[in-house]
């Protein structure tokens, strides 16, 4: 009798057992998709890559943003690769791009929008070898100067300028290499406090340092964003890819020597992990500015409001935007 029993529970459990993992298990739907796959989609990145993006390589080589639904590729940016062009044409889902290039491209049509900002306060300023006795913008008239048209730097350039009423500058493109200024081709050069900068003080290279922020002009840095319709279309997916973002962050922040690593392995290129972990040591605080880790990509209305106004009064965008239409929190306020 016993035994009998004992096998009838015995064959009752495989039953159940059969059962939970024939209909537990992911099966193709009419069209074919499989349902909690992940979603493969693509981010362009704003520059090449660099320390400052360990966190989306970090995301990606731990499984965050698969655990999210993601499956994600990471692309290159450049002069020639620009993130709001290529999301606007749809090339890629997301990207990195300027604050004020958000806006730019709004107000001449371009249906992109912001959905995070990562660099709450800017990363540009303004280099100079510290003999060169360069303190304030003031110091830039008779001066040979890189400027990188058409970027925020150069918006960032132009309200400096405008402030101090610099005269007679010798201006020069920008050439996205450090050649000039390292043979002191040009006096004064554009850079990123926590990607260019770094790379020069480790060269030995003493450097005076000059922010728009000193002199209350601090736009937003980098933000993440996407088309206008893809909130609208495919809200989840939006809110699952900043909540990966945020979450991809947070780790590399936590875990800086393993997420460098994880960069210089996938980026490729000329990277080492000494160089990048010092850079993404620097990007650190602008990621956690206005409100520390809990806030991280959270986006604030009043800090918009001033980025815009940095480029409308330096004439750089002739009316404001529609901030409500630019910009869209897509992730939780509180995590």
């Amino acid at each position: 009798m016993k035994k009998g029993l004992i096998a009838a529970v015995g064959v009752l459990v495989v039953v159940v057992i059969a059962l939970a993992l024939y209909f537990g298990r992911t099966r193709p739907t009419p069209n074919g998709n499989v349902p909690n796959a992940p979603l493969k989609v693509s981010v362009r990145m704003k520059w090449f890559f660099a320390g400052t993006m360990t966190g989306w390589f970090a995301g990606k080589e731990e499984g965050i943003f698969r655990r999210h639904g993601i499956d994600l590729t990471i692309r290159p940016g450049g002069p020639d690769n620009s993130s709001v062009k290529l999301v606007a044409a749809g090339t890629d889902q997301f990207g990195v791009a300027g604050a004020d290039e958000v806006l730019l491209a709004r107000a001449k049509g371009v249906p992109v929008v912001a959905i995070g900002v990562l660099f709450k306060e800017s990363p540009i300023c303004f280099i100079s070898k510290k003999n060169k006795g360069i303190k304030t913008p003031a110091d830039w008239a008779g001066k040979t100067v890189e400027v990188s048209y058409g970027s925020n730097a150069e918006t960032e350039y132009r309200a400096l300028v405008a402030k101090f009423n610099v005269q007679n500058i010798k201006e020069v493109p920008y050439t996205f290499n450090l050649v000039p200024f390292i043979e002191d081709k040009v006096d004064v050069s554009v850079a990123y406090r926590m990607d260019q900068v770094v790379t020069l003080q480790r060269k030995g290279i003493a450097l005076s340092i000059i922010t728009s922020k000193e002199y209350g002009i601090n736009p937003y840095g980098d933000v993440v964003i996407t088309t206008e319709k893809t909130p609208k279309a495919q809200p989840e997916i939006v809110k699952q890819f900043m909540e990966a973002v945020v979450e991809s962050q947070r780790w590399a922040i936590h875990n800086p020597g393993p997420a460098v690593q994880q960069l210089v392995a996938q980026a490729g290129g000329s990277l080492t992990t000494d160089n990048e972990g010092a850079v993404w040591q620097a990007t650190i605080p602008f990621l956690l500015a206005d409100g520390g880790e809990t806030m991280i990509c959270m986006m604030s209305s009043s800090r918009w409001e001033e980025t815009q106004a940095v480029l409308t009064g330096t004439g750089a965008l002739k009316s404001p935007v529609d901030l409500d239409q630019a910009v869209k929190q897509v992730i939780p306020e509180t995590r």
